[in-house]
């Protein structure tokens, strides 16, 4: 089973501890991409959009594929998280590939340009981040406690952990956000990762300065285990902006399974050199055709104001 790592809130986390600790970590690399009208459809001014990207690591097959993805949507005293399924089918030039391959293939501007045009947000920058960080980080916490809405089981063995209160190690975190038995598959698991994402963010708010300084030695020792574009400043502006938004302000915008909104089913899809089936889905307009979805992304917005 491929595991999927969509804990965005750790951005939240690396973030409140660069304000505490004055080193710059971070690689940074450079991204261009093209200022396509669509962009502007919120006209956001003082907001910002970071892609998180959760990936396996390692150095097995499928290690380096974004099985967890969505957009953090920082929007005055507001976060929203924007899920993007990792089986998203996605047409580059004359090919097709799942959307959760193109960071692997090393195609961030073709990935932004995508991402963007799915949630019609300008998204440039992204951190991604892989399960050694997510396990170690919620370890050296002690925990999370959380709450699960939703049974969790393991397809091989069919070991559940039912809905109730937990307080879950890194290595049972792993298990509830990349579990995907179930009817809806990737769907549900999404909204498992967000209970983990909410506890999180509770748990952060509670760090001594000598946890937070022992989690930045190992993020420190930790640099091949996650990358970003940030830079220093723009890091230490967001997390003044982020220590600043209440709990209840973290909303989470989901277009889940509907056969009126998706069209899923067996594709044969770019996998290196040659193309392989695979499951996935698009926009039942069509592939890459996401007017639909972004009118129901900014409904989700607006109707909180």
């Amino acid at each position: 089973m491929k595991k999927g790592f969509q804990i965005l809130i750790l951005f939240i986390l690396i973030s409140l501890i660069f304000v505490l600790f004055y080193e710059f970590i971070s690689t940074e690399r450079k991204i261009s991409i093209s200022n396509n009208s669509f962009f502007d459809i919120f006209k956001p001014d003082n907001s910002q959009a970071i892609l998180i990207l959760g990936k396996m690591g390692g150095y097995h097959y499928g290690a380096e594929n974004t099985d967890a993805m969505f957009v953090v949507y920082i929007k005055e005293d507001r976060i929203y998280i924007i899920h993007i399924p990792r089986d998203l089918i996605v047409k580059i030039g004359n090919d097709f590939y799942k959307i959760n391959s193109l960071y692997s293939f090393r195609k961030m501007n073709e990935l932004l340009f995508e991402v963007s045009s799915f949630t019609g947000l300008k998204v440039r920058k992204y951190i991604v981040i892989d399960s050694y960080i997510v396990k170690k980080v919620v370890d050296m916490l002690g925990g999370l406690n959380v709450e699960l809405k939703y049974p969790v089981t393991d397809a091989v063995t069919g070991y559940t952990l039912y809905p109730g209160k937990y307080k879950l190690s890194g290595e049972w975190v792993d298990f509830v956000i990349r579990s995907r038995y179930y009817p809806d598959g990737d769907f549900t698991r999404m909204r498992n990762q967000f209970i983990i994402i909410k506890s999180l963010k509770e748990n952060i708010r509670n760090l001594s300065v000598e946890k937070i300084f022992q989690i930045v030695d190992f993020i420190i020792a930790a640099k091949r285990h996650y990358e970003t574009n940030l830079g220093y400043k723009e890091i230490v502006d967001l997390a003044k902006k982020i220590i600043k938004i209440k709990d209840e302000n973290v909303k989470e915008i989901f277009i889940g399974y509907d056969k009126n909104i998706w069209v899923d089913g067996t594709f044969n899809i770019k996998i290196n050199s040659h193309y392989a089936p695979a499951y996935g889905l698009y926009p039942k307009n069509g592939v890459g055709e996401y007017s639909t979805i972004r009118e129901k992304i900014k409904e989700e917005i607006a109707k909180e104001y």
